[in-house]
Order: C-alpha cells, then sequence, then structure tokens
C-alpha cells in the first residue's frame, strides 16, 4: 500500500533513451527481431521512466485542471498501426503521450500532446483530428465566440512560445458559414473558419528529457496552452 502512496522523484530520461531511439531510426533496425534484442533498453529507460513522469505530472497537471485525465492510458504505444500505411516499418521513432479533457487520449478530440526523438521535443495542443463532427462544433463555437477566440489566441505567451494557431485549411469557406461572412466581412474569421484544424506547437532540443525539470517543461506548456485548449474542448461538448 505504501508503494503506491510514496512515488519516485523524477530526475528526468537516460540519454540511452535518445539513443535507443537514434538506434531505432535506422531501417535496418526498425524491425521484431531487432527490437527483441533491445527490448530491456526500451523497457528500462524509455518506458518505466515514462511511467515515472505520468506520476509526477497527473498531481501538478489535476491542480490545473481536475477534468484533464492523466495515467499510464495516457502514453502511447510505440508500435505503429501498419493497416493502411505504405509504411510497413512496426515501431515509431519518437516516443509520445497525451491529456484529454474528461477521457482517456483519443485523437478525436483536443488534447496536450508531447513526443521526443533523438532529433527533437515536441509539445503540441489543440485540435489536429479533421473529425467532421467535431469540427463543425468548434468552427460553429469559434463562430458564436469569436471575440473570445481571438483575445486567447492573441495572448502575449501564447503567441510568444507557440506563434499562430496551425492546420490545414479549405479553399473556401464551409457551406454553413459562407452567408453569415460574406454579410460580416470579417477576413479575419473567414481564415479561421477555413481552417480543418487548430493546433499550436512548439519544439526544444530533445536533451531537455534529460533534465529533472522536465516536468516542469511541460506543465508549463500545458499552462499556456490551456485557455486555448479549454476553449476547443468546450466546443465539443
Amino acid at each position: 500500500m505504501l508503494d503506491k502512496i510514496i512515488k519516485e522523484p523524477f530526475f528526468g530520461f537516460d540519454r540511452k533513451a535518445l539513443q535507443f531511439l537514434k538506434s531505432l531510426s535506422i531501417k535496418k533496425n526498425n524491425n521484431k527481431e531487432w527490437f527483441d534484442k533491445n527490448r530491456n533498453i526500451y523497457e528500462d529507460f524509455l518506458k518505466k521512466p515514462m511511467k515515472e513522469l505520468i506520476d509526477v505530472l497527473a498531481p501538478e497537471i489535476n491542480k490545473i485542471d481536475k477534468e484533464i485525465v492523466v495515467n499510464y492510458k495516457s502514453i502511447f504505444r510505440i508500435n505503429r498501426d501498419i493497416r493502411f500505411s505504405k509504411d510497413k516499418t512496426p515501431y515509431k521513432t519518437q516516443y509520445s503521450a497525451a491529456f484529454a479533457f474528461g477521457r482517456v487520449k483519443t485523437s478525436e478530440v483536443p488534447q496536450f500532446y508531447f513526443h521526443f526523438s533523438h532529433s527533437e521535443f515536441l509539445f503540441a495542443a489543440g485540435q489536429y483530428s479533421m473529425d467532421p463532427v467535431f469540427l463543425k462544433k468548434i468552427r460553429t463555437f469559434i463562430f458564436n465566440n469569436f471575440k473570445e477566440y481571438k483575445k486567447i489566441t492573441s495572448g502575449k505567451l501564447l503567441r510568444k512560445d507557440f506563434g499562430e494557431v496551425q492546420g490545414e485549411s479549405l479553399v473556401k469557406l464551409p457551406k454553413d458559414f459562407d452567408r453569415e461572412i460574406t454579410e460580416s466581412r470579417d477576413a479575419e474569421l473567414e481564415k479561421t473558419l477555413r481552417l480543418k484544424q487548430f493546433y499550436v506547437f512548439n519544439t526544444m532540443d530533445p536533451e531537455v528529457i534529460l533534465n529533472e525539470n522536465f516536468p516542469e517543461i511541460i506543465i508549463n506548456n500545458i499552462r499556456i496552452t490551456y485557455d486555448f485548449n479549454k476553449f476547443l474542448y468546450n466546443a465539443t461538448k
């Protein structure tokens, strides 16, 4: 019982984690035979410390918002889904996790996401999926609350660390909004509603994962992107 209450502190990933991912990125190594030979490295230097990281992050993220679900299921498998892909390499070359509001991570909804590889650490927040149901809800919510959306996305910290909202874009406005935008003649709103994704991201040197303050970097990024992601989540309800 006591071992479930007292969590080990997180001191950062070992450099062997980055070395493993670098080796895995070499095509001749990205196969089950090589992975099985090096599985102990994966277990000891990626899987185990990622769980320790989650243990540290969970209570801190819940201080920001108790609705954000953080647990071991937040971690993505390193195995790739190759069923519908031309690339049949079985393993991802980055290790990742994500946190969503009200549920375990799922690709359809807004979430906080991070991954690291041998070449980068990436943190992202927002709606990456182009699921038509959620996308229509988000566009409608933005249309009805555009002043709030603009205030959030033009915030100094968000702009400084993440820049503008990213995503694929339609050539023309969705039919549902065509008449309203034509009447309002709001070019910024039009540009926003043509987006098919709504996310922000930044990247850092991958060696940030080696530091004991790595959890603080993730927490800080969640704080900066929280209002943006919460807005999108509220849109999908």
